[in-house]
């Protein structure tokens, strides 16, 4: 059942970097901060809430410093727990606005993780990323960074080498945990169905049951990159929540994700030769399916 404990906002589109791997649409648009409590006011109002975190996106969210010291400030005043803040590290012009603008983080109440998306997509400077990690350590703790790559197949092994002896030197200099994800792919690209196996049903335990709030105000109940998809916006951040969880109700994507499960389609798709293959990645199948339906 679709019972989301966390919100995302995806403060802006806004980016200083054009990754080739990135799904989000780059118009020029951010999150109203006011409208961002009043949802969050909705939420503690709600008898059927539990959401009780509260995460960041975008683009890249430190571009929008005053959208999120308010709402950070909000949050630790009404109980909210913080999830992450991620960013690409590399937002900063020099050192002296880069302690800065952390150091703002901190004083308005930010005591989360800082998610750090490094990898040859992002193609940062490893210098000005090191940089960066030493500044949160020292104005956070030794335990707030999280550093996510997207592992590139078609990397050759010196290049592969070069990023793992990287992170694994982030990650012992700074006591960072390190994820390593696979490169996903929009439905419409050949090479995300080339899978010998279907993905692993979870019902979308993964990337879901949170409330995902777009740049552009639109609520998906999830942060996977299908969650671009008008099939699966469920409201706006100017409803209440309430509102937001009663469309999430008669939204047939939804029922699906959440309940039936995505791979119940398989079979009848495959029957109908509709499919253009197998793909691994649920988000991948999702992003076909909410296509379909619009």
């Amino acid at each position: 059942m679709f019972t989301p404990t966390e919100i995302i906002f995806s403060s802006t589109t806004l980016c200083n970097l054009h990754c080739a791997h990135c799904f989000v649409d780059r118009k020029p648009v951010s999150l109203d901060a006011e409208e961002a409590v009043k949802f969050l006011d909705s939420c503690r109002a709600s008898k059927n809430s539990q959401i009780d975190k509260i995460g960041f996106s975008g683009g890249e969210p430190f571009l929008t410093l005053d959208f999120l010291c308010k709402i950070i400030s909000y949050a630790r005043k009404n109980d909210f727990m913080f999830d992450q803040i991620m960013t690409n590290g590399v937002w900063w012009k020099d050192e002296e606005e880069l302690n800065q603008t952390l150091q703002k983080i901190y004083d308005a109440g930010y005591d989360g993780k800082i998610g750090i998306s490094y990898d040859n997509f992002h193609g940062q400077d490893y210098k000005k990323i090191r940089i960066f990690c030493a500044a949160v350590n020292k104005i956070f703790d030794e335990e707030s960074i999280n550093i996510q790559a997207v592992a590139d197949p078609f990397l050759d092994d010196e290049k592969t080498e070069k990023l793992e002896s990287e992170l694994n030197a982030l990650g012992n200099d700074f006591s960072a945990d390190i994820f390593v994800l696979p490169q996903t792919f929009q439905s419409d690209d050949k090479r995300g169905w080339q899978s010998k196996k279907w993905f692993k049903e979870d019902f979308c335990e993964g990337p879901g049951n949170i409330l995902f709030v777009h740049a552009d105000e639109n609520i998906a109940p999830c942060c996977g990159f299908a969650n671009e998809n008008c099939a699966l916006f469920i409201g706006k951040i100017t409803d209440s929540f309430d509102s937001v969880m009663q469309n999430a109700e008669k939204n047939p994507m939804i029922k699906l994700c959440f309940e039936k499960g995505l791979s119940s389609l398989i079979k009848k798709l495959e029957k109908e030769k509709k499919l253009p293959g197998k793909t691994g990645d649920i988000c991948t199948f999702c992003d076909f399916i909410a296509k379909m339906c619009y």
